[in-house]
């Protein structure tokens, strides 16, 4: 079991690691390649699972919801701990509410769980991103944002493939092909390119960082347990969402509290301590998930 996991993870760690090796000696400029990822590749990927016979909307409403609760819950109880251990709230809550959902949630649950969890995967995307670009500027800004998010790409993905699932419309095999051909292209480039943003963390605030790296997983989990004890989920789902909350801080944390000068070096030592402990904590998580 444990050559399993080790399988498992690998391929994920060291895709990250090329990422970061190259970013740091090559210090590339990746915002257009970000851009790309969330413009193209991530909406085909999205639309192309949506579009699927398979794909039963309905069949996700528990997993979002307790991905919703779970976000939430750890967004409160990390405004209240950031009271006990002296860290600004406005740097601690968002890291620990939004995490690595896409970067490295999706391709881990396709490799542990197998290409039916892509569709739980971005579904909880969807809902993580919604919150960040909504409750996340908010409270990096400290402003009310507006709803800019509902239009972006990823959205209008999902609500078109939505409709095309629904109506049972059939996409002709000249347009399936290459938007599933796109879509392939947004998993292993997330991760070479999580490695590549990683190159700009900071180690420079460690004591919030170890914080965070022990508070995600362990807070993450913990709600995880208690949702699929409320929530009827299918073992598939429940795994899922044990494996969601024990994700790390997601690399936007930097770049949105750099982006409103939120303690934006705190943050950055959060995201890259996070990430770095995920190479303990996951492989331990992901353990427990597959042995029972």
């Amino acid at each position: 079991m444990i050559q399993q996991v080790m399988t498992i993870v690998a391929p994920l760690f060291l895709l990250a690691a090329v990422g970061y090796f190259y970013g740091a000696r090559m210090r590339p400029e990746m915002r257009i390649t970000n851009q790309l990822v969330m413009d193209i590749f991530m909406p085909a990927l999205i639309f192309h699972v949506m579009i699927q016979d398979d794909f039963v909307p309905a069949q996700y409403f528990a997993l979002m919801l307790a991905g919703a609760l779970l976000m939430l819950g750890s967004g409160v109880i990390a405004f209240l701990f950031s009271k006990v251990v002296g860290i600004s709230w406005r740097a601690f809550v968002p890291p620990a509410m939004f995490s690595n959902w896409a970067n490295l949630g999706l391709p881990l649950y396709v490799f542990a769980l197998g290409e039916h969890a892509l569709g739980a995967g971005v579904m909880l995307v969807v809902v993580g991103n919604i919150f960040c670009f909504t409750i996340g500027t908010y409270i990096y800004s400290g402003k009310l944002s507006s709803l800019e998010v509902l239009k972006t790409p990823m959205i209008v993905a999902v609500v078109v493939g939505g409709l095309i699932n629904l109506l049972n419309v059939s996409v002709p095999a000249v347009l399936l092909v290459p938007i599933n051909m796109l879509g392939q292209v947004a998993i292993p480039l997330m991760l070479f390119s999580l490695g590549v943003r990683l190159t700009r963390a900071s180690w420079r605030d460690s004591h919030a960082g170890l914080v965070m790296a022990v508070f995600c997983p362990v807070v993450g989990v913990a709600l995880a347990f208690l949702l699929i004890q409320i929530f009827p989920m299918s073992n598939l789902h429940q795994s899922i969402l044990i494996l969601f909350g024990a994700l790390p801080p997601a690399v936007i944390n930097f770049m949105l509290a750099e982006q409103y000068q939120t303690e934006p070096d705190t943050v950055a030592s959060m995201v890259l301590i996070g990430n770095l402990f995920a190479i303990v904590s996951l492989p331990i998580v992901l353990y427990f998930v597959l042995t029972n």
